[in-house]
């Protein structure tokens, strides 16, 4: 519902700021109308579009006021005094009091322009419409308009000063586009501008304004009658320095006119002075010349001596000159036959080089020829052995039941016959003697370093390394553990790491370690000095090693344990799981490829002094 600016019959809420500041869309929104299209027309530009105070009806809280929109204060194309004039005539109507003036400016940093147009409302309103200010942020960002203490923090040392002088009353204006009107945020930012109109006590009234005007003209009257009196005092000030100027004009003018009569004194003594100086200078001239035309005949004869002289010298040096480019031609000559001979020599130097090339390219290609040749065997190898593991896994999987109703029936035969087990202990022990000492440390993949005495089934053990990266694998059987009631013989292999740090390592003579390539051997046939095994060095790469010595101890611990690999490193030597078998390490990862199968399935727990029942039908199988 809108009214003329002549029936005003409410209380006021007046809306006051620069062009642009956001009056009319604030005004809009209070309205419950569209920002854009309301009541109060709102322009895209800097030109303010409200040239002349409009209103509107609002109701707040049951009590309905009169709100009014202004046009922009000290900023807009109009001469000021005819927007004053504007404002002024409205107050004038609003019998009612003005409840609350909205002074609306962006949400930004106080600049210079705020605070002039912040104290040209105060200067017309007087001191008395502080009390009836409410500060209004239009233009914030996003996050301001949704958390008032984003907009809190953003303030300035004069913003903060303003919002306390007028009691800490402040709002956002809600932006329609980042908050619809529907949404909470937009609601609960005009809500707060209303209860702040709402708690206000008191108006403004149209009185309180003719005091402010009466007190405007009273200090424009003063400020006319200050500017006339410094006006006549400046005109004074210009008449007694005209006059002093035309003294000093005088005064002046006496003094050049004595300056004048005596620079002419001074001209006539000064050509007189020249005359006689002229007279001195043709006379020294004359002497002066007559004494350089001697020096001049002096050098002349002086000149020719030298020249002569030269003229000898440019003789002699001629001639020395021949006798040394007669020399260098023949020194070139010299060296010309030299280096034809040089060439000569290199030539037959590259032919012998090229010679010798041809034949190591025929000795190379040789050398291909066999690579190739053996790697085509190994491959055909590695086929029959891919055949014949796939066979195995598919007889083990056929007789899986048979292999558990024997091992149940082997397990069952070693209960009733005790002292025959212990017998077939020690055959066993003769035959499976494949072992690391219960000393021998090994890497978990946490990074600790462990003796085997106290490895676990399911451990992940260091067991290879590849390309700089240590490899983890599982310990899936630990087929025997403990201590023999006699001496067990173990082979010692000593050696010296690539830093000069001492090394060893001790299993059972017929256990596998690796040779530098990738070939196993047992630890009784390692040659000390020639040999050379696998070690970790401290870059983990696996590097070459020449074992230094090779020593028979006794010791009646004793570990046997098989990773998934196949392999471990232990105390940092690349070793085999395997031991007392063919020396081939693809055959025995087939051989044990059923057990590995079967402990995925049925995980094992043994970790006793007894032999595993799989290893025992692993012994048989050797046999």
């Amino acid at each position: 519902m809108s009214q003329t600016i002549n029936d005003v019959s409410y209380p006021v809420i007046l809306l006051v700021g620069k062009t642009g500041a956001g009056k009319s869309t604030l005004g809009n929104m209070l309205l419950k109308q569209p920002h854009d299209d309301g009541h109060f027309q709102v322009s895209a530009d800097m030109e303010s579009v409200t040239q002349e105070c409009s209103t509107a009806i609002i109701s707040i809280d049951g009590i309905t006021y009169n709100i009014i929109d202004t046009p922009g204060i000290f900023d807009t194309q109009l001469v000021t005094d005819k927007i004053l004039e504007e404002i002024a005539k409205t107050i004038k109507k609003c019998k009612y009091g003005i409840k609350a003036i909205l002074f609306v400016f962006e949400a930004k940093r106080f600049s210079a322009e705020q605070r002039g147009v912040l104290e040209g409302i105060r200067n017309f309103f007087g001191e008395g419409a502080t009390n009836y200010i409410i500060a209004i942020f239009s233009h914030a960002t996003k996050a301001q308009i949704y958390d008032r203490d984003i907009m809190r923090k953003a303030w300035n040392k004069p913003v903060c000063s303003f919002i306390e002088d007028i009691e800490n009353r402040w709002g956002i204006s809600p932006n329609s586009d980042y908050f619809p009107p529907d949404d909470p945020t937009h609601q609960a930012r005009l809500g707060e501008i209303k209860a702040f109109i709402s708690s206000m006590r008191g108006v403004y009234t149209t009185e309180q304004l003719e005091e402010s005007l009466q007190e405007q003209e009273e200090a424009r009257r003063q400020k006319e009658e200050e500017e006339e009196r410094k006006k006549q005092e400046h005109e004074e000030k210009l008449k007694e320095i005209a006059r002093k100027e035309a003294e000093e004009a005088h005064k002046r003018k006496v003094e050049q006119i004595e300056r004048e009569r005596k620079a002419k004194q001074e001209y006539e003594e000064n050509l007189k002075r020249k005359q006689q100086q002229e007279a001195e200078e043709k006379h020294r001239q004359m002497v002066e010349k007559m004494k350089q035309e001697e020096r001049e005949r002096k050098i002349q004869e002086e000149n020719l001596r030298k020249k002569q002289q030269q003229e000898e010298e440019e003789r002699y040096r001629r001639k020395l000159e021949q006798m040394r480019q007669e020399k260098e031609r023949e020194e070139e000559l010299r060296r010309q036959r030299e280096r034809e001979w040089e060439l000569k020599r290199q030539r037959e130097k590259e032919e012998e080089l090229r010679r010798q090339r041809a034949r190591e390219e025929e000795l190379k290609k040789q050398r291909e020829r066999e690579e190739n040749l053996r790697r085509e065997r190994e491959k055909q190898e590695q086929q029959r052995l891919q055949e014949m593991y796939r066979r195995q896994r598919e007889e083990a999987e056929r007789e899986r039941v048979r292999m558990m109703e024997e091992l149940q029936r082997e397990q069952e035969r070693q209960r009733r016959l005790q002292e025959e087990r212990r017998r077939e202990e020690e055959r066993r022990h003769h035959h499976h003697d494949g072992c690391f000492s219960l000393d021998t440390k090994v890497q978990l993949s946490s990074g600790k370093f462990i003796e085997m005495a106290k490895l676990q089934v399911g451990d992940c053990i260091c067991s290879n390394v590849k390309n700089g990266e240590k490899e983890f694998s599982e310990v899936y059987l630990i087929s025997h553990l403990g201590h023999f009631d006699h001496s067990l013989s173990m082979t010692k292999i000593e050696f010296t790491r690539s830093d000069g740090q001492k090394g060893q390592i001790r299993t059972t003579p017929s256990h596998c370690i690796f040779h530098e390539d990738l070939s196993i051997l047992y630890a009784k046939d390692v040659v000390p000095g020639v040999t050379k095994i696998l070690v970790l060095n401290e870059t983990n790469e696996l590097v070459p090693v020449v074992v230094d010595n090779l020593i028979t101890e006794g010791d009646t611990g004793y570990i046997s344990f098989y990773t998934r690999a196949g392999t471990v490193i232990a105390n940092n030597v690349l070793c085999s799981c395997y031991d007392d078998c063919p020396q081939s390490q693809t055959l025995m990862d087939l051989v044990f490829a059923p057990i590995r199968l079967w402990t995925k399935v049925f995980p094992s727990n043994h970790r006793q002094k007894d032999l595993h029942p799989a290893s025992i039908a692993y012994i048989y199988v050797r046999r």
